[in-house]
């Protein structure tokens, strides 16, 4: 599944939360990573931290002599870890032996595309002189806590510019689910 399927095939349908994924492409980023599984349809986060532990248990149980992966779960017993944390390790696990067939990486939205993003909206804003804020604000150090601060006196225009932002972060969700030949289920079914 993905870029190199025949144009026509239909898509897998799969049910997804359409907003947890959004939420997942946009913060997505160097401590932590998001995975959707494309069995259950969920998205699953990942923390660096916890990637960290993943890999000196893996190494433990190599210098053991323990190469059978079944017995990972058995492993974290002899681990003084609160509860929270064991499920943390067993879902990265997961992650990490069903990356590529059932786990994909949600990839990251690039800042380039958020800061195109506010220049597309700002076309799109009648006041000419709230233009002319939003440009400038664009032009300096911080452009995006910048961007959102003149939006702060304008609630109209601010409230304009979240339903265009997540209106993008959907269009951008649902193109790479059709990339991976999912079709979210309820959607143009």
């Amino acid at each position: 599944m993905g870029l190199d399927e025949p144009t026509g095939q239909s898509l897998r349908l799969l049910k997804i939360d359409l907003d947890e994924l959004a939420f997942a492409f946009e913060n997505t980023g160097y401590e932590l990573e998001y995975f959707l599984d494309l069995e259950t349809g969920e998205t699953a986060m990942v923390t660096d931290e916890t990637h960290r532990e993943l890999e000196r248990i893996y190494e433990e149980l190599r210098c053991e002599g323990d190469k059978d992966a079944s017995r990972f779960v058995q492993s974290l017993e002899k681990y003084d870890l609160p509860d929270s944390d064991k499920d943390a390790l067993l879902l990265a696990d997961q992650v990490e032996r069903g990356y590529g067939t059932r786990y994909h990486r949600v990839p990251t939205i690039d800042s380039h595309k958020a800061y195109g993003d506010m220049e597309e909206f700002i076309d799109t804003v009648e006041d000419e002189r709230l233009q002319l804020r939003l440009w400038d604000a664009l032009r300096e150090r911080g452009a995006f806590r910048r961007f959102k601060d003149v939006l702060l006196d304008h609630p109209h225009e601010r409230e304009r510019w979240f339903r265009f932002k997540d209106e993008q972060m959907r269009r951008r969700v649902l193109e790479w689910l059709e990339e991976e030949g999912i079709q979210p289920a309820g959607q143009g079914d």
